[in-house]
């Protein structure tokens, strides 16, 4: 993944303009169905913050992301949020969580990276604790505009989470187009 993307001002204020009008309904309904509200849960890479906004309503959640940029955005406008800039491979905090949750945040990264991550996840996660992750659907890799895409079809996805988790539920869903995304949502094997 190009890590100085995000921290582009330009390419922050282009996605910000992009998702006004994400209202993140879907997502947080999946996310209501499959986690617990006693969680605590950890944002990977929240962007302009339209889940976290969402989710903290119901859910005791941290935010993070890898840009600065974003980060300081949801800061300014939700000072009583909080919020990290963490890198979601190496997610360098002391904190345990219930949850770790990210929307199309785990495609920028490699398959090398996405596995460092989830091992990095299952460290950080409290004992059975939850994922849920959203990827868009397909085989093979693509750059737009200097940021690079993996994607993942659901026996992919089984193939890299299963070490360390167990899958709840996976399925396809629309997004954009008719099963275009995946979601996963896996427990911490004991």
């Amino acid at each position: 993944m190009s890590a100085s993307f995000f921290e582009d001002k330009q390419n922050v204020k282009h996605y910000l303009e992009m998702t006004a009008d994400y209202d993140g309904s879907w997502f947080f309904e999946q996310f209501t169905r499959f986690i617990p509200q006693s969680c605590k849960a950890l944002e990977l890479g929240m962007g302009p913050g339209k889940d976290l906004d969402n989710i903290r309503q119901k859910y005791d959640v941290t935010g993070s992301d890898y840009s600065f940029l974003f980060a300081e955005h949801y800061k300014h406008q939700h000072p009583e949020v909080k919020v990290m800039v963490l890198d979601a491979v190496t997610i360098k905090t002391n904190k345990q969580f219930d949850c770790i949750y990210s929307n199309k945040v785990l495609h920028h990264l490699t398959v090398n990276n996405l596995k460092a991550s989830l091992a990095r996840q299952a460290d950080v996660l409290n004992h059975e604790g939850m994922l849920l992750h959203t990827f868009w659907r397909g085989r093979g890799t693509d750059e737009f505009q200097g940021l690079f895409f993996q994607y993942y079809e659901a026996e992919e996805l089984q193939e890299l989470f299963s070490p360390l988790f167990n899958i709840i539920h996976i399925a396809p869903y629309q997004e954009l187009k008719a099963d275009d995304s995946i979601i996963v949502v896996a427990q911490k094997k004991a």
